[in-house]
């Protein structure tokens, strides 16, 4: 248990790509007071918030996917997305408002600690050093529209489910990160499914890192001229 404890505090860096532990602190966002003026309605379930280990048990189809909390990162998700569109949407400056029905992010990593056993063979820290210093495949951001309403219907006990992926998404299998918003600004709600796996020349990408790229093509699907620059590259 004490492996697992250890595991789950270094897991937002390792699947947002690290292969080691960065010596430097997470990013900043300067000018980030500017957006105060944007009013965020958090009307997500209280649940998306909150830290979630779904199964310890390795047979389990829910094995090693966690529900990252909003205290992973600073700022959190949400507060992110509405600088984010401040700085995009110039039209927000008469609209302050931005209504969040979801901002959700999952961990899952089941097929790394399946492969390596490490829960069931290694202790605290040393499991975590052994784990931070491998070569994991790469691959890239991707960012797909989806239904609200399929997406909600996963809540509860299928929920886990919401951190698979397709063989054509992660052929390799590497650790990811699931990122859901579901956001409604400027009279468009738009929902998307964001698929970060470790990125290529980006060793120390932090978990906010990676929140801020789906944050960009979660902008870029906003119809409005102001968006059409918003897609990470």
């Amino acid at each position: 248990m004490r492996a697992l404890k250890y595991l789950f505090v270094a897991s937002p860096l390792i699947i947002a790509g690290c292969a080691s532990q960065p010596s430097l602190p997470p990013p900043e966002f300067p000018g980030i007071e500017q957006s105060d003026k944007i009013v965020i309605h958090d009307q997500r379930p209280s649940s998306e918030s909150e830290k979630e280990i779904f199964s310890l048990l390795v047979t389990s189809s829910a094995y090693a996917i966690y529900r990252m909390p909003d205290t992973a990162t600073k700022p959190t998700g949400p507060r992110l997305l509405a600088h984010r569109a401040y700085e995009t949407f110039p039209e927000l400056g008469s609209q302050p408002a931005i209504n969040v029905h979801h901002f959700v992010t999952y961990a899952n990593l089941q097929s790394q600690l399946r492969k390596s056993s490490l829960v069931a063979g290694l202790t605290g820290p040393i499991g975590v050093a052994i784990l931070s210093r491998q070569e994991l495949p790469v691959g890239e951001v991707l960012t797909t529209r989806i239904d609200s309403s399929i997406f909600e219907k996963t809540a509860g006990g299928e929920e886990y489910t919401r951190a698979f992926f397709s063989a054509e998404e992660n052929p390799e299998k590497s650790p990811v990160n699931l990122i859901y918003i579901d956001a409604e600004m400027l009279g468009q709600r738009v929902a998307s499914r964001c698929l970060v796996p470790p990125i290529k020349d980006k060793p120390h990408l932090f978990l906010i890192e990676a929140m801020d790229m789906c944050i960009a093509n979660h902008l870029a699907l906003y119809s409005t001229d102001s968006a059409k620059e918003t897609a990470a590259k």
